[in-house]
């Protein structure tokens, strides 16, 4: 590495089994550039109040995209990217509104940037899991035939079924983690007695969906798993449910279960993706950043997923044709970060925002800044249990090497 590219990085590092379905429209896309370009446009008055300023945030998204585009306008930037024959899904973070989500100054400029590409308003769709989620965001659910389209995949919540309207059945993937298959094996092995209880509670992710489906017997173990599901401390409680569910439920089939079908924004609406997420810590995937907002926004049954840290199901994810071949543009909001697994109970500021083609190049950048606020602030580091972010690098979705990313540092 020349001293040139050693300085560049370390003033952006330090500174401010799977089965698979196929459904239409699965294969439609643009290519990944062959070369991992990361740019992170700072500016000095990026938060106002805690808040993004929106004429810093527009020079951060005129400044970067045009760097990571190579054009001379920023309009020619967005054109590069998008087309008035495109339907774009924006992808965003509700989780942690109105303290922190994904900013409204960052949609709003990309909306703005997207039509100036030509791409018509209402094949604009700002998209989150669930119309729910939207309730904090000063963002008004829209589904209707005019003006940018704003909503969840579903009306309600797939977190914990298998399937939710909205969600197709032709598209998923398949993870025995968190069935009661898998349980009833783990069990024969004793499990409950060297499991830490992430390990507990995510096998008992069937327990969670029999209660959500509505299953009589489930419904005593309701507030329990919903506390236990924050409270990461309590091992023995969990213990104490796992070991007591172990012969309750003996006869049960649950359809599906070893399913989370992905969202029909992906699989049959859009033909582009933008990315807009927030860099956050998580009790059980370390950072999270590009490729959480999209693997586990874009799907059902997905508390099981945290059992490994994420490491299996976000790369079965994000490699689906549906995703990879969409994902157009990633941007990574910096200013506001979540240092700790409740979104925004805790917040460190930075200056800057990020662009991308590569999510797993952002990510291991966004892993190194995520370290440094969590250091400054007395907490522990994470980097051994982000392991999605090299596991999608494995699966040949973009690049976790630093030293094999451009990163370009500007100032805006």
């Amino acid at each position: 590495m020349t001293r040139r590219d050693f300085v560049k990085k370390s003033a952006l590092l330090g500174g401010g089994a799977a089965l698979l379905g196929v459904s239409p429209g699965c294969s439609r896309g643009v290519k990944t550039p062959p070369k991992s370009v990361v740019v992170s446009a700072a500016a000095e008055d990026m938060l106002v109040d805690l808040r993004y300023n929106p004429e810093a945030v527009h020079r951060a998204f005129s400044g970067g995209l045009k760097e990571l585009a190579g054009e001379r306008t920023l309009e020619n930037a967005w054109s590069s990217l998008f087309g008035p024959e495109d339907v774009v899904g924006i992808k965003v973070n509700c989780i942690g509104a109105p303290r922190i989500s994904s900013s409204r100054e960052s949609i709003d400029e990309t909306i703005r940037g997207l039509k100036s590409a030509g791409v018509k308003e209402n094949n604009i769709i700002v998209w989150d899991h669930m119309d729910q989620a939207f309730r904090n965001t000063g963002l008004k659910v829209n589904r209707g035939s005019e003006g940018v389209r704003v909503h969840g995949t579903s009306a309600k919540s797939g977190v914990t079924v298998p399937w939710a309207e909205g969600f197709d059945r032709d598209v998923f993937i398949s993870l025995e983690a968190g069935t009661l298959k898998k349980y009833r094996e783990l069990v024969k092995a004793n499990f409950t007695e060297r499991g830490t209880h992430r390990e507990i509670f995510n096998s008992c992710a069937w327990l969670w969906m029999l209660i959500s489906l509505g299953h009589e017997k489930a419904q005593q173990y309701r507030e329990d798993i919903r506390r236990l599901y924050m409270d990461y401390e309590d091992r023995d409680g969990i213990k104490r449910i796992a070991e007591e569910v172990a012969d309750k439920f003996e006869g049960v089939v649950i359809e599906d279960e070893e399913k989370s079908f992905l969202s029909t924004i992906v699989t049959k609406d859009i033909t582009k993706l933008v990315n807009i997420a927030v860099l956050k810590h998580n009790e059980d995937s370390g950072v999270t950043w590009a490729a959480k907002n999209i693997a586990l926004g874009v799907t059902t049954n997905k508390v099981r997923f945290h059992i490994d840290y994420c490491a299996e199901s976000i790369p079965e994810i994000l490699a689906l044709p549906c995703l990879k071949d969409k994902m157009v543009l990633h941007i990574g909001e910096a200013a506001k970060i979540s240092t700790v697994s409740v979104a925004g109970a805790q917040i460190a500021t930075d200056n800057r925002i990020f662009f991308s083609r590569d999510p797993v190049a952002l990510d291991a950048i966004g892993l190194e800044i995520l370290e440094k606020k969590r250091l400054e602030n007395g907490l522990e580091s994470v980097r051994d249990i982000s392991t999605h972010v090299a596991a999608c690098a494995r699966k040949g979705l973009g690049t976790a090497d630093l030293q094999k990313i451009d990163i370009r540092a500007i100032t805006v």
